[in-house]
């Protein structure tokens, strides 16, 4: 079994649940995002989910309050705002040309917001299909699979399948991004997504996978909390998606 470089992991502590190690997110950046708080401001920052570049001049809607992310991604809103919601939550939009419109309800706790990093993914040409997984602080590693009737595609099997899929992020140190592309479904393969606990250090826990296909985020999957070793979520048979999760002892 191929063995992953264990890289250095970095912590940053303001609250129980802020806890991140992300390589879509250096230390550095992870602490002065949170640090904002002490200037009383809340900072969002968006990013690519294939190069995790910063995605500038998106529109960001909350609470029908729209701003534009500036040259590294950012927003910023001061945290009076957030203390005036009452419904410990707000709906997020964030839109720019060329990429997938991304919405999500987040949670606000105390005038505050724990998640404040966000992926949004470029459109995809007809026929094409992007996963993206993203998960807590644990477990540590978490694996995206595309399995294929000739093709296997993860961190320890094929990573490129010329024309047919590639694995575009891996990410070992929690959180993700990690992503899958395909760029072509064919209507007589048939085809499965899976999410496999790598490091297994804790059970498959705050996880989910966006689906993006036929010019639209097609789903948004919540995976059921589970000490299995992996979650079967999807099978595309005839080019249609059926949803259909599984937990799992393995990965067939």
């Amino acid at each position: 079994m191929l063995t992953k470089t264990i890289l250095a992991a970095f912590f940053l502590l303001l609250s129980a649940q802020i806890v991140i190690g992300s390589e879509c997110w250096n230390v550095q950046e992870i602490a002065s995002l949170s640090f904002y708080e002490l200037d009383e401001l809340i900072v969002f920052s968006f990013k690519d989910a294939v190069t995790c570049n910063p995605v500038s001049q998106a529109k960001i809607t909350i609470a029908n309050h729209s701003l534009y992310t500036d040259a590294k991604g950012y927003i910023s809103l001061p945290t009076r705002f957030f203390e005036s919601i009452k419904d410990d939550s707000v709906f997020i939009i964030a839109q720019k040309n060329k990429y997938f419109t991304f919405k999500k309800n987040i949670k606000v706790m105390n005038g505050t917001v724990i998640d404040k990093r966000f992926i949004m993914s470029k459109r995809l040409p007809a026929g094409q299909a992007r996963f993206v997984l993203q998960w807590g602080r644990k477990p540590k590693d978490l694996d995206l699979h595309l399995v294929g009737n000739d093709f296997h595609v993860s961190f320890r099997n094929m990573k490129v399948v010329k024309d047919k899929a590639h694995l575009d992020r891996d990410d070992i140190n929690s959180y993700g991004p990690e992503t899958i592309t395909m760029d072509k479904i064919i209507r007589s393969n048939s085809y499965s997504v899976y999410v496999h606990n790598y490091s297994g250090e804790a059970p498959i826990d705050n996880t989910q996978v966006s689906v993006y296909q036929n010019n639209k985020l097609d789903q948004v999957l919540t995976l059921p909390k589970t000490n299995k070793k992996a979650v079967k979520l999807l099978e595309i048979v005839d080019g249609i998606i059926d949803y259909n999760q599984q937990e799992m002892d393995r990965i067939p």
